[in-house]
């Protein structure tokens, strides 16, 4: 009976961590179009919050793993990665932020080849307090693609 309850146990906490860490994300237009690529899946590591589609609670003095599972429907090389805070009249960028994307992902992009971005965010004491909504660019002439997502910055 033990045995058979750690079994159960042990299969069911990889589906659980895996479900805290799923993000629904938007596309920076309207249409649901992502540009050059399509999404498959984003995730941000830690963000419990993502299971009760609440925006991801980030703390200052920490680090946050984000990683974009998705598909370029062209190639590309050097592509850049930028992240911004954005709201409806303007994007203000990231600041020191690494935007080399090949350095965490297969470059060139092909077509129609899955890949991974991963970025290691260091989420800073000098970010202000309140929530936020965060654009995310991948880009390299002729591909680009953007998404957007909710976070909340707490001390």
């Amino acid at each position: 009976m033990a045995n058979r309850l750690l079994f159960l146990i042990l299969i069911a906490l990889p589906s659980i961590s895996y479900a805290e860490k799923l993000l629904s994300v938007a596309a920076c237009q309207r249409g649901g179009n992502y540009g050059t690529g399509t999404i498959k899946e984003v995730r941000i590591t830690p963000c419990p919050e993502a299971a009760q589609r609440r925006p991801c609670v980030l703390r200052k003095g920490t680090n946050v793993t984000i990683e974009v599972d998705f598909t370029p429907t062209v190639g590309a090389s050097q592509v850049t990665g930028r992240a911004f805070w954005a709201n409806r009249m303007l994007e203000l960028p990231l600041p020191n932020m690494n935007t080399n994307a090949c350095a965490t992902m297969t470059c060139p992009i092909q077509p129609n080849v899955m890949q991974t971005y991963r970025y290691v965010l260091p989420v800073s004491r000098g970010f202000p307090t309140r929530r936020y909504d965060v654009r995310w660019k991948l880009t390299a002439s002729p591909f680009n693609m953007c998404f957007q997502f909710p976070i909340q910055i707490l001390n």
